[in-house]
C-alpha cells in the first residue's frame, strides 16, 4: 500500500513557510526585539495561520503571513510593556522644571488620564520604540496623525505636571 501524498497545496505552504522564515522572523526581531521571542511569534503566527491559509489566494499568502507576524509581534511587544517611564518620554517633558519630573507611577498615571488614542500612539512611540509610519499603519492612520497624537499628548502631559 501506497503513503497518501499531500496534496499540492499543502507543498506550495510548506514551501512559502521554509523560505519565507528568515524575512518573518526579521519583521518579528525589529518589533519585539529579542531573536528568541521573535523565533516564538513567528512559530505561533504559522501554526495558527495554517488553516487559514487555504483560503487565502495564493499570490497574497506570503503578504497574509508577513501581515500577520507583524500583527502578533506588535502585540506582544505592548503585552510585555514595562511601567516604569521611558527615558524618551521623560526627555520629552523636559521644558517643566526639574523638581517637578515625574516618578514612573506618576507618569503612568497622567498617561492614563489621556484619551485612549493619545495614550495607545505614545505608549508605540516610547515604550515599543515605533516610528509615526509604523504607527500609521498599525492604527490605520497617516503617520502625521500619528505625530500629531504624540505632540498633543506631550502638550497635556507637560500641563499635568506644570500644576
Amino acid at each position: 500500500m501506497q503513503a497518501e501524498k499531500p496534496d499540492h497545496a499543502e507543498t506550495d505552504v510548506e514551501r512559502l513557510v521554509l523560505r519565507g522564515r528568515p524575512a518573518l522572523v526579521s519583521i518579528a526581531r525589529s518589533i519585539v526585539g529579542d531573536a528568541n521571542e521573535a523565533e516564538d511569534v513567528v512559530q505561533d503566527t504559522i501554526v495558527a495561520a495554517l488553516s487559514r491559509l487555504a483560503d487565502v489566494e495564493p499570490e497574497m499568502q506570503a503578504t497574509y503571513l508577513r501581515e500577520a507576524v507583524r500583527r502578533n509581534a506588535l502585540k506582544l511587544a505592548a503585552r510585555r510593556r514595562e511601567h516604569a517611564a521611558p527615558p524618551d518620554v521623560v526627555e520629552s517633558l523636559r521644558g517643566i522644571d526639574e523638581r517637578d519630573l515625574p516618578d514612573p507611577l506618576e507618569l503612568e498615571e497622567a498617561i492614563e488620564s489621556l484619551p485612549a488614542v493619545q495614550q495607545t500612539v505614545l505608549r508605540m512611540k516610547y515604550y515599543m520604540g515605533l516610528t509615526f509610519r509604523e504607527i500609521g499603519i498599525a492604527l490605520s492612520i497617516s503617520s502625521h496623525t500619528a505625530a500629531s497624537r504624540c505632540r498633543y499628548a506631550l502638550s497635556k502631559l507637560k500641563k499635568f505636571f506644570e500644576r
